[in-house]
């Protein structure tokens, strides 16, 4: 049986939805990659329906491949295919943060086909704006921040802490999503603009990628971009590797916080400043790792809901379909056909 991991992330549909809304493709063409990447199209209008990240990252790989628009349809025009890898090999040769950071600006200004970003350099913060133009744009602005960011660590070879991000749109149903995407990121909305804020000390740190690494990173570029891992500092991070293999018998908050060497009112504070809580990490493992055994693993339902620490089936049926829109028996038919 393959091991729960990371990657075993699930998404709200919505992300799925929004990739292929305006993506310039035959809607046949789009069943055939969703079939093929075993997200089932019924899926697609069931509003609290969930897919794998492994799944999530192989279908925009393959959305962005198959219609020749990085951008898929969001961009003012479509961006072709190379544009990111032109980017980062620009961006590899840099020899500090600060100069990444010059050279992502200018090249959303050399480009002129989609979203641009300028930066603004306070006392203690380095922020990335999205140009007013493109504010109103939800796909861009997510999707735009989310692969800033992925570069930025790979480039440092670790998770770059995000000291907030603003979005003037308003919250979106699946706002709960954003904190694993953007590592758990403080994130409000409703603003003036559309900004992600850093540290300014991330400018005077190396880059520590060369060419070498890059081919390997290019060979899929998208889809890696989406599993990329590196060692991550929050505490919600510390607390989700800790009870990650005892989903069957979950530590109590004041057992965890032994374990941890922190008191539990401290644990409890801290995942509190990052917005979460134990019992929203607890629900959210449990969650992503149903998903996971039922698509990778011939477990029974009666097992999986034994080794999520569910007392009997029948509220493990229930808790599954209020998580993915589905219960678990129908959810693993659906991915057995594809």
């Amino acid at each position: 049986m393959r091991k729960t991991d990371k990657k075993a992330l699930s998404f709200n549909i919505t992300f799925i939805n929004m990739a292929i809304s305006k993506v310039s493709l035959e809607p046949a063409v789009i069943d055939t990659l969703l079939y093929e990447c075993r997200i089932p199209k019924h899926l697609l209008q069931e509003p609290n329906a969930r897919v794998p990240l492994v799944q999530m990252a192989r279908l925009v790989s393959r959305l962005i491949t198959t219609s020749g628009d990085e951008l898929l349809g969001h961009g003012k025009e479509p961006l072709p295919l190379g544009g990111l890898s032109l980017l980062i090999h620009w961006l590899v040769a840099a020899n500090t943060m600060e100069q990444v950071f010059e050279r992502l600006e200018r090249y959303y200004q050399i480009i002129g086909k989609g979203p641009a970003v300028y930066t603004q350099i306070s006392e203690q913060h380095v922020q990335l704006v999205l140009e007013p133009a493109q504010n109103t744009n939800r796909y861009i602005a997510e999707n735009l921040f989310f692969v800033i960011h992925r570069i930025l660590s790979w480039l440092s070879r670790e998770i770059i802490t995000i000291d907030h991000i603003e979005f003037n749109y308003s919250e979106p149903a699946h706002a709960q999503d954003y904190r694993a995407v953007y590592y758990g990121a403080p994130i409000t909305f409703d603003g003036d603009g559309s900004i992600m804020s850093f540290p300014k000390s991330l400018l005077q740190k190396p880059v520590r990628q060369d060419h070498a690494s890059l081919e390997i990173l290019l060979k899929d570029l998208f889809f890696d971009l989406y599993l990329l891992e590196f060692k991550s500092h929050s505490w919600a991070g510390k607390v989700a590797n800790e009870i990650n293999d005892k989903l069957d018998s979950m530590p109590t908050l004041p057992e965890l916080a032994w374990a941890m060497k922190v008191k539990p009112y401290t644990l409890q504070r801290r995942l509190a400043d990052e917005g979460t809580s134990y019992l929203i990490i607890k629900n959210h493992l449990k969650r992503d790792s149903a998903i996971e055994l039922l698509i990778n693993t011939e477990l029974t339902i009666e097992e999986v809901s034994v080794k999520l620490g569910f007392s009997e089936t029948s509220p493990f049926t229930r808790t599954f379909k209020q998580w993915t829109g589905v219960p678990p028996s129908a959810y693993r038919k659906y991915q057995k056909t594809k």
